[in-house]
């Protein structure tokens, strides 16, 4: 998986160098966007778009959060099932990392003109997650409190759908759902209710594997 990751950021770095010392002579349209419903959960979550065809974007798409366990995730609570088996006598202290989703969207228009339209998009995310807690054996009676502490890195695939919408000459915004599939390296998380920088939250001892987030980007025109 580490070969196939060089290979997209070498496919990246190529698309860009050759814009710019002017091997390509298309019209290239960038933007860059910061989504919105990220901030209350105490992310940092950035996009950037590259395109110069109607129906193909590029899409490189970095972040951090700095602390879940201080946020005020409310959709991400909101869209995660819950259960009565707590968090396994885990005490959950901090939550943070960094991650970036690099792919593509397929978007539903005729012309780069179009900012009103439809998109499927599907990513490679990579994602670094830090944790820290206290642990006591819900099973021994007074037992002693552990403290834990750790770093996984966890690649997922994620998929997207959504819409864009103009708001001005140089601004846009894109509504859509982002839906992750972690590796199984999300199982050495503590607990069970696990976040992942860039795939979202969910509680997961019923066995759920599938990390939803909701995007609402505002985006910047910076070149065209």
């Amino acid at each position: 998986m580490k070969i196939n990751l060089k290979i997209i950021m070498f496919g990246i770095i190529t698309i860009i160098s050759s814009n710019v010392f002017g091997q390509v002579k298309e019209n290239w349209n960038h933007n860059i966007g910061i989504n919105l419903l990220q901030i209350p959960a105490t992310t940092i979550d950035l996009t950037y778009e590259l395109n110069n065809k109607p129906r193909y974007m590029l899409i490189i798409n970095p972040g951090y959060t700095f602390n879940y366990t201080n946020s005020y995730d409310y959709i991400g609570f909101f869209l995660s099932p819950h259960y009565k088996c707590g968090n396994n006598g885990y005490y959950m202290k901090k939550q943070s990392g960094g991650y970036i989703k690099i792919g593509l969207k397929y978007i539903f228009r005729n012309s780069t003109e179009k900012n009103n339209f439809f998109y499927l998009g599907a990513f490679i995310t990579n994602s670094m997650v830090y944790e820290k807690a206290e642990y006591e054996n819900m099973d021994i009676s007074n037992s002693q409190i552990e403290n834990l502490s750790h770093n996984i890195f966890i690649l997922g695939f994620s998929s997207a759908v959504g819409y864009n919408f103009g708001i001005s000459n140089r601004l846009t915004s894109d509504f859509g759902v982002h839906i992750s599939l972690p590796s199984k390296k999300y199982d050495e998380l503590y607990g069970y209710s696990n976040y992942i920088p860039g795939m979202g939250y969910m509680e997961t001892c019923g066995n759920q594997v599938i990390f939803p987030m909701l995007i609402l980007n505002l985006k910047y025109k910076i070149k065209r």
